[in-house]
């Protein structure tokens, strides 16, 4: 007997969306141990050391994700001509492919990528590039393929004929398998993934309004009602593309300007910066030792919390380091071609004053067009024009022929942080106050 999957099934309470409604199919994938498991993965790792407000997971994150999925979706598909049936179904697989898109993030950092198995051991032989470190995108693929989470998935929406291969098939561009998302002779697989991951996709929308609203910044804030109401969807030669009315085109651009600042300010803060780089000496101080595991039935355990403990327990400096909160300090950042000049002078009187010198670059984007066009340009958004003179039909382009903010983040911004250890701080900044301005 098939399981009615649209039931609604509970009400949960969201600081930053309101009133969010789950359906049966719904809560019995969120009640699975594997997303379960993120509600024990902070959504900004160490951020909390500097915002103590960033306590927030990627649980809640998913679920809101998921939830503006649904009205992102519905206002899009509306534009296209299709059955009920057929619209509330690829709605459904928008909403569960946004709740999914972080269930194999591993814990705490995302340097803690480097921990994860070969893509050999997680998927198997035949894989493409098998010897290379897995991405938690690999462990969301093996997730919807091959656990009791996608068996979940199948049972609980089998009434809608839709399988955890759908949602995998949205999530992972890779991965072949979209004709299921094939209605009216339309594809909307392309869509549904600019919708996850795209350059208007919700993950964003969710976790700049989220991140935000718990480090108690402004700079993630954009105008998310009047954005949503003005997305719409085309269809060019059998493919469904998202759009969005030049009437928003502001509101878009203010949204990637709030990405940008938000890793400015908050992604990329050099304090949060400083633990993750002592992070990283650590997982290459013990190597393989610190490995997570690649199976499922394991890898649910792999938390912030169990983590920690591996660092409380380890009697590794750079683990000690952490556990202390005595990671690296910051002594010099260069933003400019001017300070970037100064780069040999200053490795060159650190060293003269014996102190090792750790370099990182922080490279904060405003878009993946800006930075890659050939690469991620071939999806693009499309932008809608209906105002006269353009005659009968409407006008459209695409997002980089109607706006200059591209061309004009096409350079990302480089930063280059020199940290030193916290006890040579001192010495550092007497040796770099020495180099002539």
């Amino acid at each position: 007997m098939l399981v009615d999957s649209q039931k609604p099934a509970i009400e949960l309470r969201d600081p930053v969306h309101g009133a969010i409604a789950v359906n049966a199919g719904e809560l019995a994938v969120i009640d699975t141990p594997l997303f379960q498991r993120l509600r024990g993965v902070r959504q900004l790792g160490f951020g909390e050391h500097v915002f103590p407000g960033a306590v927030h997971h990627r649980y809640i994150h998913s679920i809101g994700a998921m939830h503006l999925a649904g009205e992102v979706a519905a206002r899009a598909l509306a534009a296209v001509p299709l059955g009920a049936a057929s619209r509330e179904r690829l709605v459904q697989v928008a909403r569960l492919a946004a709740l999914l898109h972080d269930v194999g993030h591993p814990p705490l950092s995302h340097a803690a990528e480097s921990l994860l198995p070969s893509r050999r051991e997680l998927l198997g032989e035949h894989v493409e590039a098998p010897d290379a470190r897995a991405s938690h995108e690999d462990v969301t693929e093996l997730v919807l393929t091959k656990s009791h989470l996608a068996d979940v998935l199948d049972e609980s929406f089998a009434d809608m004929a839709i399988r955890s291969a759908d949602i995998c098939a949205v999530i992972v561009s890779r991965r072949p398998g979209r004709d299921s998302l094939r209605e009216a002779g339309v594809d909307f697989g392309s869509l549904l993934h600019q919708l996850v991951s795209g350059e208007l996709d919700v993950d964003r929308m969710d976790y700049l309004l989220r991140d935000g609203y718990f480090t108690g910044v402004r700079y993630g804030g954009y105008d998310r009602e009047w954005l949503v109401s003005n997305v719409t969807a085309l269809v060019d030669e059998g493919v469904a593309r998202l759009a969005v009315d030049i009437r928003a085109l502001a509101t878009f651009e203010h949204f990637l300007l709030a990405r940008y600042h938000m890793f400015q300010m908050v992604y990329y803060h050099p304090i949060s910066d400083a633990y993750d780089a002592t992070l990283r000496r650590w997982l290459a101080s013990v190597g393989p030792d610190a490995r997570f595991p690649a199976a499922l039935d394991e890898f649910v355990r792999c938390t912030d919390g169990w983590l920690r403990q591996r660092l409380e327990a380890s009697a590794d400096p750079w683990a000690r380091r952490i556990v202390e909160r005595r990671p690296y300090a910051l002594v010099a950042e260069l933003r400019t071609d001017a300070d970037r000049a100064r780069r040999g002078a200053i490795a060159e009187a650190l060293g003269a004053a014996g102190v090792e010198a750790h370099w990182h670059t922080a490279k904060p984007v405003l878009s993946r067009y800006a930075v890659s066009p050939a690469e991620h340009r071939s999806d693009p958004l499309m932008i809608v024009d209906r105002r006269p003179p353009f005659g009968p039909g409407p006008r459209v382009q695409r997002i980089e022929e109607v706006t200059d903010l591209f061309d004009r983040y096409e350079r990302a911004m480089r930063i280059e942080r020199v940290y030193v250890l916290p006890e040579d701080k001192s010495r550092a900044r007497r040796a770099l106050a020495e180099i002539p301005v």
